[in-house]
């Protein structure tokens, strides 16, 4: 209960930022919230955790959800294992599954940054999918690592 209530308050002080689309294949997410981040690049102390939440309609009847995290800098893809807290997304979501077609539900989470360079910006891609791979959402936030 006590988790529930500081979540809601870190959400209430935070705003929705515009991310980047991941393309036709995937749907784009209602509204991605980062706290204390309004507008891309996003600045996370490096060794610190990257907090989001995605609020979007599960487009089709789904028992699982599963996160994956990628990240890039420029165009050369980053070395970075997806938090096994993060990949069982229905663990993560303020609802619980099975979800039905078109339900709306809100993930939050938070994915570590540990990076050997700062003063980069690097590029994380969410893909958030249901059962068999049926692609549930998408969205790319830059991060500049300080």
């Amino acid at each position: 209960m006590v988790r529930i209530f500081i979540l809601a308050a870190i959400l209430a002080t935070a705003f929705a930022v515009e991310v980047h689309r991941c393309g036709d294949d995937y749907p784009h997410p209602a509204q991605v919230t980062v706290p204390g981040c309004n507008v891309m690049p996003c600045e996370v102390p490096n060794l610190s955790d990257f907090s989001f939440s995605v609020r979007f309609a599960q487009p089709v009847p789904t028992n699982t959800l599963t996160v994956d995290v990628t990240a890039t800098l420029g165009e050369f893809n980053l070395p970075y294992d997806t938090p096994e807290h993060l990949r069982d997304g229905c663990a993560n979501i303020d609802a619980s599954c099975p979800l039905a077609a078109g339900q709306e539900v809100t993930l939050s989470g938070t994915a570590p940054v540990e990076a050997p360079l700062t003063r980069v910006t690097v590029r994380m891609r969410f893909e958030i999918n249901g059962d068999g791979g049926q692609k549930a959402v998408c969205f790319a936030a830059d991060v500049r690592l300080i």
